[in-house]
């Protein structure tokens, strides 16, 4: 056999070996890999039935939330319609009570304010009648 396929030989049961050597480690790696993911999935079947009930807690509560906030919108629009009727009520009294109320007050004012005029013209014409002689006398 000539040298060259010796060393061919040589050269290819050494690669072969290398080769297995390689395998012998991929596959012990592969091993501790597969008994980590063992043991991640093991936490993770444990951890999930805890997930899924705070996930049901979780939604519960946004429900009973959104329940809450539709009450609360529902009260504001209450507030809103309490509020739009009591500015109507405002500006109905303002209109039909204050305003003639305020014109019956001036009305009045003026009323007095005349007849005080009158009634001290008068006494101020008594008093000086009264106050008077009467005419020319001379004394």
């Amino acid at each position: 056999m000539p040298v060259l396929i010796q060393v061919f030989i040589a050269v290819a049961t050494a690669a072969l070996v290398a080769i297995a050597i390689a395998l012998i480690r991929v596959l012990g790696q592969l091993h501790r890999t597969a008994a980590q993911v063992e043991r991640t999935m093991s936490t993770l079947d444990q951890s999930i039935p805890t997930i899924v009930r705070t996930v049901d807690e979780t939604r519960n509560l946004l429900d009973s939330l959104n329940q809450v906030v539709a009450r609360v919108d529902h009260i504001a629009g209450d507030f809103e319609t309490v509020g739009e009727k009591a500015a109507k009520l405002s500006s109905i009294v303002v209109d039909q009570v204050l305003a003639p109320a305020s014109q019956v007050a001036a009305l009045v004012a003026g009323v007095r304010g005349g007849a005080s005029f009158l009634f001290d013209g008068l006494r101020k014409r008594r008093e000086s009648r009264l106050t008077s002689t009467g005419g020319n006398h001379d004394e």
